[in-house]
């Protein structure tokens, strides 16, 4: 549960600000932090929070910790605040833990077996000290690069500054098949970044500003309310125009090509759904199936049965589209 205040950066908001989110950008957050909280309607969202629990306790006891030596910030905070989330001393920087816990030199080594990983070159630490922890819950399936710095390991970095500890550990559960343990330790280098990141989001916080735009829907949300004044542009702009024109002659150059050779594909295979391509190391399979629509009942009156809309047949066309895929022989 979030409990800092939303017009500064927190643990679950860091990783968007510093653009390491792939579903959200720096402009979002700079505009929740600017409006008024929304509560979340996830089916997801409520999942994780319900089971956060049984992973932290599962998790502790995968690495053969006692559960219940864990205890959290807002059961006792350490300073008069109305946000129950753990303040970092030298700046607005905020963190809501999942769960904390002493420690006395418990060695942790990476075993892939037990889905236990140590995130350091060496493979083992040993966690000295407070210790933070994350509990994350997916429906994704692991992945050899996980877990992604949005998911978990920006926000430990930021629990650890904000209650200067030295370590954190992230239990991650996927779709309630499997427990992945990663242990951190404190990271100088990220920690630096973050510190940096919330410098400059609390200045655009003041000034009311956003950082340079990245992509054309935040250009429109920086320019919102046009006039219908026109205005007279740079000469050196022309550069841009000849830009922007060429790149629109190849796109619809590249199109025109991909349409005449989907074409010649569709008509070698004919009534066949698919055919291979023999080639040296890698076959290559052209596919043009066949896409089904359902049928739809008759759209009736709730009050009287009259049929406001008749019913409509399943039917099938080939698709307008071809796909190839690489077969290793």
């Amino acid at each position: 549960m979030k409990h800092s205040p939303d017009n500064h950066l927190s643990g679950s908001v860091v990783a968007t600000w510093l653009g390491y989110n792939p579903y959200q950008t720096p402009f979002d957050a700079l505009d929740n932090a600017r409006s008024e909280r929304k509560e979340l309607d996830s089916l997801q969202i409520d999942i994780g929070s319900a089971v956060e629990p049984v992973i932290l306790e599962r998790g502790l006891r995968a690495l053969g910790l006692d559960p219940r030596d864990m205890f959290s910030y807002e059961d006792h905070p350490d300073h008069d605040t109305t946000y129950l989330a753990k303040k970092h001393p030298d700046m607005e920087l905020y963190y809501s833990d999942d769960g904390l816990i002493l420690l006395d030199n418990v060695k942790i080594r990476t075993n892939p077996q037990k889905n236990i990983y140590v995130m350091n070159e060496d493979g083992e630490t040993t966690l000295n000290g407070l210790c933070i922890l994350e509990a994350k819950f997916t429906s994704m399936h692991p992945d050899p690069n996980d877990p992604p710095l949005y998911r978990g390991p920006i926000q430990l970095q930021v629990g650890m500054m904000c209650h200067q500890a030295k370590h954190g550990i992230l239990f991650t559960c996927y779709g309630g098949r499997d427990l992945h343990i990663h242990v951190f330790d404190e990271h100088e280098a990220t920690q630096a970044t973050i510190a940096s990141g919330v410098e400059s989001f609390e200045k655009h916080m003041a000034d009311g500003t956003y950082p340079d735009p990245i992509t054309i829907e935040e250009v429109g949300k920086l320019y919102p309310e046009p006039t219908e004044e026109s205005i007279q542009l740079a000469t050196s702009l022309m550069d841009s125009v000849n830009n922007y024109k060429e790149a629109q002659a190849a796109i619809k150059a590249a199109e025109e090509v991909r349409q005449r050779e989907a074409m010649r594909l569709m008509e070698e295979l004919g009534q066949h759904s698919s055919g291979i391509i023999q080639g040296f190391d890698t076959d290559i399979k052209i596919s043009w199936p066949m896409r089904n629509y359902k049928g739809k009942p008759a759209k009736l009156c709730p009050n009287c049965e009259h049929e406001l809309e008749p019913a409509k047949d399943g039917y099938a066309v080939r698709q307008k589209s071809i796909t190839i895929k690489e077969i290793e022989q």
